[in-house]
This record gives structure tokens, sequence and C-alpha cells, in this order.
């Protein structure tokens, strides 16, 4: 008998396993697909989230962990935890997210998966820049500018890819290096990013239908991008602002666009709508995609994404449908198994494990106690 209590751990070659078995396009337009349903359908007596919550410090750098739940009631329950620093990529060589999440069974409590989130976060912020902006974009091809060229730049594009031709992009970034490997990091069959400096950018963006912000802007620095030559029917994905003071675009320009929040409260506290009053914003995400809120194609909108922890619980559950698919990952026993439920030191003997093993073979929980 398996253990009743057994977590699988999901790891970064499960997610590339999973993938190389589905195809990273296919995969993206399922997570698309999953956002789109389930947020567009979103039911709050169905789905309970909180705001993230965590740890901001400055020492011995500027960084965060945090976790963000969600409850599918009388089913699951998610947490992701997240870290982020954003001087990881040129001081350690590593991501400047770094993310897991957890899954509980909402019967027993028992943790049921834990797996990676660190790509799965750049996979569903992708995934929901593209839902909105096929939402919001005039019709037909669109001309892209993307600000910031890390890794959360690549997602943008390819989940805008799948849903959008793109006639075009424009690329800036602070880092040259960073910029002008975009393209080899980009999946085959986009078009070839233009690199540019921001002031070329800023003075080209009203050649642009969609601009993607995804930097990692230090707290309190100028916005990093000047929209006041836009179209009129610009539609921005603002995906860098996720700490208080941390913001991308001119308070100028959010004045004249209609604020589309993810998360309401989180916006408020660590998104561009930091800076505005609740009054100030637009529709919800979940306004927008239910039909609930007015046409907006042809507006100057902003999606003012801060990432919501319902869409780590669908990215989450997609990876692990998949991994059990095909028999992946590894079962571990990280939380207590008694024989009796009543014994807390029953699995500090000596002869614990063969106890276990008896009772799941006989079932006589009379006789594992005497043999204990």
């Amino acid at each position: 008998m398996s253990d009743p209590l057994s977590t699988l751990l999901l790891d970064v070659d499960d997610l590339r396993a999973v993938i190389a078995d589905v195809g990273l396009d296919s995969f993206m337009d399922e997570l698309i697909t999953e956002l789109r349903v389930e947020i567009g359908g979103f039911d709050e007596a169905r789905v309970e989230h909180q705001i993230r919550a965590g740890f901001n410090y400055e020492s011995a750098e500027h960084g965060l962990v945090e976790w963000m739940p969600t409850m599918v009631v009388g089913d699951v329950v998610s947490v992701k935890t997240v870290g982020y620093h954003p001087a990881n990529p040129t001081a350690r060589g590593l991501p400047s997210v770094l993310a897991t999440t957890a899954l509980y069974d909402t019967t027993t409590g028992s943790l049921t998966t834990m797996c990676e989130a660190t790509l799965l976060t750049a996979l569903r912020t992708g995934a929901a820049s593209a839902v909105l902006t096929n939402v919001l974009a005039s019709p037909g091809p669109v001309t892209l500018g993307v600000v910031g060229c890390g890794a959360q730049a690549v997602t943008q594009i390819h989940a805008i890819s799948r849903l959008r031709p793109i006639a075009s992009i424009i690329a800036t970034d602070i880092d040259n290096s960073v910029a002008t490997t975009l393209e080899a990091r980009l999946p085959e069959d986009i078009a070839s990013p233009e690199i540019v400096d921001i002031d070329e950018f800023n003075a080209r963006v009203g050649e642009l239908s969609v601009v993607c912000t995804c930097t990692s802007v230090p707290i309190g620095k100028d916005p990093v991008v000047d929209l006041s030559l836009r179209r009129q029917d610009l539609h921005v994905n603002a995906v860098g602002a996720d700490f208080p003071g941390k913001t991308e675009l001119t308070i100028e320009d959010l004045h004249a666009s209609v604020v589309i929040p993810d998360v309401v409260e989180q916006c408020l506290i660590e998104g561009e709508a930091q800076r505005l009053d609740r009054s100030e914003l637009g529709p919800s995400m979940v306004d927008v995609l239910s039909g609930a809120a007015p046409m907006l194609v042809g507006e100057f909108t902003v999606f003012d994404s801060t990432g919501w922890s319902f869409e780590d619980l669908l990215a989450a559950r997609l990876f692990r449908s998949h991994a059990v698919r095909l028999s992946l990952g590894t079962r571990v026993s990280l939380q207590r198994t008694p024989v009796d439920p009543y014994d807390p030191y029953e699995s500090l003997r000596p002869s614990s494990g063969e106890v276990i093993a008896e009772l799941r073979s006989s079932g006589d929980l009379a006789l594992v106690r005497d043999r204990a």
C-alpha cells in the first residue's frame, strides 16, 4: 500500500520532461486557456485568495521572500513561496526570482505536491499578459515594444505570439549584453527584436500597439519609459512593479490610461496602482475577462500585473497533471504517517518501519501495537 501522506516532488527536470512531451508552444497554449477560462469564470464562492505577504529586507542586500496563498474550496490549497533578489543575475548568476509551489489537500491537510515554480512563474506571467493583450489590443498583428530584456521578456513575447501575430519588436535594456542576447533566447519563428536605447524607444513609442515593461528597476528610481508619444490605442502590460516603491510608468501615463489591476488590493500596495486612489482604477482583470467591463479596445490601457496566486495554482495544477500522466516525479514521506495517530513517538522506535509495513499489509492495528 502506498503512503497515504506521501508528497510528489516535481523538479526542473520533471518540468523539462513534461514540456519535451507536450511541446513548449502547446504547454503555453494550455496555460493561456486555463487562465482565460478560469479567470473569466472566476467564482469568489469557489476560490478564496489572499494578497501576498512576506519579508522585505535591505540586509545583506535588497530582497524579499513572500508567500502567495489560494484555496479552491473543498479541494486544494496552493501556497507559492517566492524570493525576489534583483542582484542575483549579475552577482551570483542566479535568476532574480526563485520560487516553489506547495499543494495541500483540504480534506486531510496533507502536502500532496511540491513543485518547481521559477519557470512556472515566468510562464504564467507571460500567459496573463497574452490573455489581456488579446482582449484589449486593437485587432490584427501587434507591433510590440519591450522594456527590459531579461527572463520575463522571453515569456511575454512568446505568450503574446501564441494569440497574436507579432509584426515587429522594438526592445531596450540598460544592460546591452542582456538586450543583444534576447533573440537567441526566444523560441523560433518569432520576429527578430530591434535593439535600441531608451531614448530611441521613447521617441518611437508611437509605432507600437503593445508595450511590455518587465524590469528590475530599483525602489524609488525614475520610471523606466515615457509613453507620452504613444498611440491612443496603446495597450501596456506593466509586469515589473511588484514591490512597494518600485514602479515603471510615469504618473502622467497612469492618469491618462485605464488601469486594470490583476488583484486590486495587491496592486494598491505594490503595483503601478500604488500611486493611485482606488477610485482611479479601471475594471479588474476578472471584470475584463468575464465580460463585465465595458469594451476598452481603442483605449489607452495598462494591465497592472503584480502576479496572482490563483494563476500559480493553475500553473502548478497543469504541471502536476502532465507529470502524473507521465509517471514523473519522486514520492517522499515528508510528513509523519503513524500506525496509531495518537502516538507521537511511534515513528521514533527502531521497529517503526517494520510496524508500518506490516499494518499496511494486514490492516490489524492491535497486532501492530503488540509488535511495537
